[in-house]
């Protein structure tokens, strides 16, 4: 199981501001998207 999260946890600081990043989150997918194409077949 791979789980991706954003690096501010919830960040509720700034909910409704239109200033969140979501480039963590896609770096964190693209990742997990590369762990799983990478991982050893059985």
């Amino acid at each position: 199981i791979i789980r991706t999260s954003v690096d501010h946890g919830t960040a509720y600081d700034i909910v409704g501001r239109g200033v969140a990043d979501d480039g963590s989150l896609v770096e964190a997918i693209r990742l997990a998207a590369q762990f799983v194409e990478n991982r050893p077949r059985q």
